[in-house]
């Protein structure tokens, strides 16, 4: 029997070092505290901001020195959590951070609604105090949206609602990562293998098809077993979602997520429609997929199964380095600073063990909190293109976090920007490997696997669930019925037209999808991976093909934070994302991937 992974088996140059930052517990509680008491030290702006520009001034150095600490605390303590869910410690400090985030929040709450009393003599201001010059833009994106701006006792109010609402994700958490225990899976011999989040990739790619198929049959049933619980704790959000939209005035969820990036709209709707039009290439896919793996049927468990003889292996020092060469052409500054935070400051815990959350992410860094890196490390191809994904996200936040005031950096940044930063550096160590190794044949189908899972999951599963976020929220909107079997339904209609005829599917383990995604609780955060890898693509090729400032454009690119709108910083690096071009563009590279797997397996 295959027993679990134990956090304390792996080497400490596997795991972060959360002592760099707090030497223990205690020291950060008496951070927290320290914050804490230093808080009311922005309640004396008050009721001021009217006075002139240099009041003004003094409130965002202020704003400057105490929301990093805070962001700092929130993320370490979150980390700590998502690295190892066994240890209680990290998930109380979680709550009391979050309590202290939404007190911050409502301090601030006054700040916009005096700044839009002052109206447009703001941008006068910031042109004769030379302190406010960076936040001119900040005050250009406030008038713009003033209509959906509240009174000071509203923002007030609807800042201290942030710490309930965000525990409805932290309950989605709890259910996912430490309450669902699923069945173990099941070899021919009778021989067990765990499943659990770490591990969920891992069982999916197994080359034994009795394994991949009970792993994901028993990952399933572990979510169907709570289905109820997680549609209620989902739908109570929904719900939050819709009265904040209307207390603000959007005319709906999509709007009051895209406006305040002034992201038109059809951006969103575009994406949907191309998807749809493209839905015969994964069908395609599954039917070259299937033919490849000698099967009269395809189904889900078979998505992920391996076409070659297995993942070349890549160690972590030796993905790290190729990561590093593939994006040589972004400069010297990037790659040390990419090799130096993985190899020797720790910025990235892959022990796959036991305890750890589902999946990957990137967490942006304050302070001397570096930019952190949570993922399951396993020695392949897969998770060295999982590495480069996040290292992405890294390298973004680090060069946005040594150019840009806070009102720019961490959380206010576009997810969409985050996601191309992210899916660039996966695009650019890709192309370097396709080139580099091309001989070697199994390392270009392992390569080209990991693509197609790569497209899979960004190109299909997240389009799946905007979907469903569209439907959900659209219902919700016009007060329709909504319930745990609404929501299957719904999702079995959406996987029934992706899957198309070519793959068998079964409908009631597919429905359970919506439940094992958190990003559902950042509304309409998935289709925003599609503009991701559909920008990435474009950007990759102009910066491979040497063109001139392409690379500078693009370093650019990720040094500006929020500072730009959205769609101008796209134009900056070079693609306009309002164009479906772009998403046709990266339907048209899978379908050329399509046919290589297909002579490569023929």
């Amino acid at each position: 029997m295959s027993q679990p992974i134990k956090r304390a088996d792996f080497p400490p140059a596997s795991k972060w070092k959360p002592e760099a930052v707090y030497p223990d517990w205690k020291a950060f509680e008496t951070d927290f505290e320290a914050l804490k008491a230093r808080l009311p030290e922005i309640a004396k702006f008050k009721g001021r901001l009217k006075e002139g520009p240099g009041v003004i001034a003094d409130y965002f150095e202020t704003l400057e020195q105490h929301l990093p600490r805070g962001m700092k605390l929130a993320m370490f303590a979150q980390f700590a959590m998502a690295v190892d869910n066994a240890d209680q410690q990290p998930k109380a400090h979680v709550g009391q951070v979050m309590g202290l985030m939404g007190q911050f929040q409502a301090l601030t709450a006054f700040a916009e609604p005096e700044l839009l009393e002052i109206g447009a003599q703001l941008l006068e201001w910031a042109d004769k105090e030379p302190r406010l010059k960076i936040y001119k833009h900040y005050f250009d994106n406030l008038l713009r949206m003033k209509t959906h701006t509240r009174s000071t006792e509203v923002e007030e109010v609807m800042g201290m609602m942030q710490e309930p609402i965000g525990q409805m994700q932290q309950t989605a958490s709890e259910l996912s990562e430490a309450d669902i225990k699923f069945q173990d899976a099941l070899d021919e011999k009778g021989q067990k293998f765990p499943v659990t989040q770490g591990l969920l990739m891992k069982n999916a790619t197994h080359t034994d098809r009795m394994v991949r198929r009970t792993a994901w049959e028993n990952f399933c049933d572990g979510y169907a077993s709570h289905i109820n619980t997680f549609a209620s704790n989902y739908l109570a959000y929904v719900k939050t979602q819709v009265v904040e939209m209307r207390v603000r005035g959007f005319n709906s969820v999509l709007e009051s997520q895209l406006k305040p990036f002034n992201v038109p709209l059809d951006v969103f709707h575009n994406l949907i429609d191309t998807f749809k039009a493209n839905l015969p290439t994964w069908h395609r896919y599954w039917d070259v997929k299937r033919r490849a793996l000698g099967y009269d049927e395809i189904h889900p468990y078979d998505i992920w199964a391996p076409l070659g003889k297995g993942s070349p292996k890549v160690t972590f020092e030796e993905a790290v380095e190729m990561i590093a060469e593939g994006n040589a052409e972004l400069g010297e500054e990037y790659t040390s600073v990419l090799r130096r935070g993985c190899l020797e400051e720790n910025w990235v815990d892959w022990a796959p063990n036991d305890t750890k959350s589902q999946g990957a992410f990137s967490m942006p860094g304050k302070e001397n909190l570096p930019p952190l890196i949570k993922m399951s490390f396993t020695n392949d191809v897969p998770a060295m293109s999982t590495l480069s994904h996040e290292l992405g996200h890294s390298m973004h936040a680090y060069f946005t976090n040594h150019n840009q005031p806070e009102i720019y950096a961490g959380f206010g940044l576009s997810m969409t920007l985050a996601e191309t930063a992210s899916n660039t550096n996966q695009a650019m160590t890709r192309a370097y490997l396709r080139e580099s190794r091309r001989e070697d044949s199994e390392f270009q189908l392992a390569l080209l696997e990991e693509a197609m899972s790569n497209y899979h999951r960004y190109l299909f599963q997240m389009l799946n669930l905007a979907t469903f976020e569209l439907e959900v929220f659209t219902r919700a909107e016009q007060n329709k019925p909504l319930s745990a079997g609404i929501l299957q339904d719904i999702m079995k209609d959406i996987y029934k037209a992706g899957y198309g005829e070519t793959m068998t599917d079964d409908p009631d383990r597919t429905a359970t999808t919506w439940a094992q995604f958190g990003h559902l609780y950042i509304p309409f955060y998935t289709f925003q991976y599609s503009v991701g890898i559909s920008a990435a693509d474009m950007l990759t090729a102009r910066v491979r093909a040497g063109e001139p400032n392409a690379a500078d454009n693009y370093l650019a690119f990720i040094s500006k934070g929020s500072s730009m709108y959205t769609m101008d910083q796209f134009r900056l690096a070079g693609v306009d994302m309002t164009s479906p071009e772009p998403v046709k563009a990266a339907f048209g590279v899978l379908a050329s991937m399509v046919d290589q797997i297909e002579e490569l397996t023929s």
